[in-house]
């Protein structure tokens, strides 16, 4: 059995350096890349051995083969029938996990917010990327996000510059179009949100052709003091054989805050994963999300939540209803580290299993170094 697993890791992991080798030389994210190519092969591919993991079929996961993704361009009309309700002018297109200028609209935006290809952004804003990189790629221990950054293609610079309310909200719009193979898609969102600045975001996952496919995806935000976002992610009716890893990486400064919603049915695996920084005085992050799974269909929530200054505040809530043979899972930590004195921090995970061949697991997690603190965590099941 060990060689068995053995076999299928050496197997993805060749047909993943088939992928990295055949990169494109001219691109201007290649040493970043690099870096990152670096910081994957020192974790590796994680076995169900990794805690993170635990609850994740990555064995089945890993007996798959991917193909790189194909360039495609739906037609306009096909964006539009997928536009949500007052986001006609402020919706950010990705199809096949790269980012679409030529499909995206941007008129509802303010004049002075940056909307633009990674590719691009590097060219202007090098020097600011290559220092926010490189310490998120030193820092970062989740093998797959780690392969996002490396083999990536064109993904979304989005830059909120100070004192900007958009009020328009801004649906990023995925649209997948396999059809026969099974693709492995890298959508990258990387977000920069300054000083005394709200937003709203809304991401959908449309699957237009194919089956079998893995979208391994990561948004990286920061937001800088007296700023506020809302990050609503909704992934329902993706095929029964697909794979999706939504990654959040984020920080908030002093007085800000973030907030996510996260809303599916499920998949032959959905995991969603956070890591937020509370890096301010009196910033605050809370995370929402539910789940509605029947058949065979899987979700996934891994949080943590690490509290690094004193009075901020954090709330984590995920409910989960499981129907058939579904299964879910939660693991969540709250870190509270000395200096964060004064924090005011809460998680609970609810489930409710409705067949006696629904499984749902449940982890939560306090570590605290502070003495001046309020916390506390639960698990429900019904």
């Amino acid at each position: 059995m060990m060689a068995q697993q053995q076999s299928e890791h050496e197997v993805f992991q060749q047909m993943l350096d088939g992928l990295y080798r055949n990169a494109k030389e001219s691109d201007p994210l290649q040493k970043v890349k690099d870096k990152a190519w670096e910081r994957f092969l020192v974790l590796g591919l994680p076995t169900r051995a990794n805690e993170v993991y635990k609850y994740i079929k990555v064995k089945t996961l890993l007996s798959n083969t991917f193909v790189a993704a194909t360039s495609t361009l739906p037609s306009a009309d096909v964006v539009q029938s997928h536009l949500l309700p007052g986001c006609e002018g402020a919706c950010l297109v990705f199809v096949n996990g790269e980012f679409s200028p030529t499909l995206s609209t941007t008129t509802a935006l303010p004049s002075n917010v940056v909307v633009m290809p990674l590719s691009r952004a590097m060219r202007t804003y090098g020097t600011f990327l290559n220092n926010q990189w490189t310490k998120t790629i030193s820092e970062e221990k989740d093998a797959f996000v780690s392969l996002n950054y490396a083999l990536a293609g064109d993904g979304l610079f989005l830059y909120v510059p100070p004192k900007t309310v958009i009020d328009t909200p801004i649906q990023i719009l995925h649209l997948i179009d396999a059809k026969e193979e099974k693709m492995l898609l890298l959508p990258r969102i990387q977000l920069f949100v300054g000083a005394q600045s709200q937003m709203d975001l809304y991401q959908t996952h449309i699957p237009l052709s194919g089956s079998g496919y893995f979208v391994n995806q990561t948004a990286d935000f920061a937001v800088e003091d007296n700023s506020h976002v809302r990050y609503t992610q909704v992934a329902m009716d993706l095929p029964k054989d697909a794979w999706l890893f939504d990654a959040v990486r984020g920080s908030c400064k002093g007085n800000s805050t973030i907030k996510t919603i996260s809303v599916t049915d499920g998949a032959l695996t959905v995991r969603n994963d956070y890591q937020l920084a509370l890096l301010g005085e009196n910033s605050e992050v809370e995370l929402d999300g539910v789940w509605m799974l029947s058949e065979a269909r899987e979700a996934h929530a891994h949080v943590l939540v690490d509290h690094q200054a004193p009075h901020c505040r954090s709330r984590q809530l995920f409910k989960g209803v499981l129907r058939d043979s579904s299964r879910s899972s939660f693991e969540g930590k709250i870190l509270v580290r000395q200096a964060a004195q004064k924090t005011d921090a809460f998680q609970l995970n609810n489930n409710l299993l409705m067949s006696p061949t629904a499984h749902a697991d449940s982890k939560p997690n306090l570590e605290i170094f502070a003495d001046d603190v309020k916390a506390s965590h639960g698990a429900t099941f019904g």
